[in-house]
């Protein structure tokens, strides 16, 4: 089958950009990894935003800001100098292979969000909100920008930002094995305590990707760990009434899944609140 001919943009600010994304059947090309996904034969523009001031990872006044055109790669080198616990440098490290962290960038990764994503659940566990230009112009909690169409349709991210605070975190990837797609991953985050003698659980945040909507964030788990000393804490009582479900996948039955998940969620657990 003969592809047709396709009209490459090149704008060179971002002021140029939000008439680019009026045209029809056009896509923004970044990385270009998720146009291995796509159907190129609908495909009539490609808008190449290799021009454009998006390539950026700095701290600014306690809040970390990542620019769309970041690869996983550039994200996780910089994170280690500015902030060297972040659960991202845990879970982009081993997402695909190297040639591919080379490649794959912070805003097609969030557009697109495939189901085995490294990324969405440790920045929803972060509270991240993503900065957009064209129909949706500002800046929106990343969850909202997920669930409402209306945001995401004709607007382009271009970066995403959240506050930097001292953390305990934990990520797992559940795959056969290190270059499969994962079924599902786990990010917990808990703010580290001051003093030993007083710990209590302060702002958890727990997030499943790959269940049946997508992603899931744990709130009534959250809320049953907050303020709870970690040796209150009956996390076998806990996880064993997981409220998440999953479709079947390649090689997983749902129930099977959400077994898998009931045990990986208990040791997280126990490896976030023993830290």
């Amino acid at each position: 089958m003969k592809l047709k001919e396709i009209t490459w943009y090149f704008p060179s600010n971002l002021e140029e950009v939000p008439e680019l994304l009026k045209k029809e059947r056009v896509l923004v090309y970044g990385g270009g990894t998720a146009l291995l996904r796509s159907n190129l034969a609908r495909v009539e523009g490609l808008i190449d935003l290799k021009a454009l001031p998006l390539n950026y990872c700095r701290e600014r006044e306690g809040v970390i800001e990542i620019g769309a055109g970041c690869t996983y790669s550039q994200i996780t080198e910089v994170l280690q100098k500015i902030d060297s616990h972040n659960i991202l440098i845990r879970s982009l490290s081993g997402a695909a292979s190297t040639p591919l962290r080379n490649r794959i960038t912070l805003g097609g990764s969030i557009a697109f969000f495939p189901v085995w994503s490294d990324l969405m659940g440790p920045l929803l566990a972060l509270e991240a909100e993503v900065a957009l230009i064209g129909s949706s112009k500002g800046s929106f909690p990343l969850v909202e920008y997920l669930k409402k169409r209306e945001i995401r349709n004709r607007s382009l991210i271009t970066g995403i930002y959240y506050k930097k605070r001292e953390l305990n975190s934990y990520y797992f990837r559940q795959s056969r094995t290190h270059f499969d797609y994962s079924a599902f991953s786990i990010s917990i985050l808990v703010k580290k305590s001051a003093s030993l003698s007083a710990s209590r659980i302060e702002e958890p945040a727990i997030v499943i990707v790959g269940c049946r909507n997508k992603f899931s964030k744990l709130s009534s788990l959250e809320e049953s760990l907050k303020n709870c000393s970690p040796d209150e804490v009956q996390i076998k009582d806990i996880t064993g009434s997981l409220e998440v479900e999953f479709a079947a996948k390649k090689n997983y039955s749902p129930d099977y899944l959400k077994h898998l998940a009931a045990v990986e969620m208990e040791r997280a657990l126990k490896a976030v609140l023993r830290s």
